[in-house]
């Protein structure tokens, strides 16, 4: 392949244009995922109309208090000993009721940076595949488009399926 395309770029500077793209990407869709996630994974409203307005229950025993947090993912059982009150670290999750709902009760009771939580991940797994991607399809495209190997018609759709 040419070390540099007919535009004048180089591959090492369309990496780094398009790793800089998929950060500046996943800073500003991150927030927006985090409140999708929590949006999805709380139950419908039918289901908490059905259950107690608490989804905590106590069951106390001779020496020890079991407390059952459901969530509706996961149903973790917590034992306390000697009917200590365990639940006060404990508070119910808040309920959303849209998408700004969401960001404004996450904001006031986590804070801002729980809005970019997983984003670590997300910059490891998008970065480098978005520089691979489109640097082997803009260096593909012009291969192709200089060879005369496929129409300029097709080159784009080529290269698109050969860089993935």
């Amino acid at each position: 392949m040419a070390d540099q395309d007919p535009a004048g770029i180089s591959p090492l500077q369309q990496m780094v244009a398009s790793g800089t793209g998929a950060v500046v990407t996943s800073l500003f869709m991150t927030p927006l995922d985090v409140v999708k996630v929590r949006l999805q994974s709380q139950r419908p409203s039918m289901a908490s109309e059905l259950m107690p307005s608490s989804r905590l229950w106590s069951l106390s025993y001779t020496k020890w208090k079991c407390l059952l947090y459901c969530n509706g993912v996961l149903e973790p059982l917590y034992l306390c000993p000697n009917g200590a009150r365990c639940a006060t670290w404990f508070q119910d999750p808040t309920r959303f009721t849209g998408t700004m709902d969401a960001f404004v009760k996450i904001v006031r009771h986590e804070g801002t940076r729980t809005l970019w939580s997983g984003l670590p991940a997300t910059l490891v797994m998008t970065v480098p595949a978005t520089a691979i991607y489109f640097t082997a399809y803009d260096q593909l495209k012009a291969f192709l488009c200089g060879r005369a190997l496929t129409s300029d018609l097709y080159a784009p759709m080529v290269a698109g399926a050969l860089a993935r």
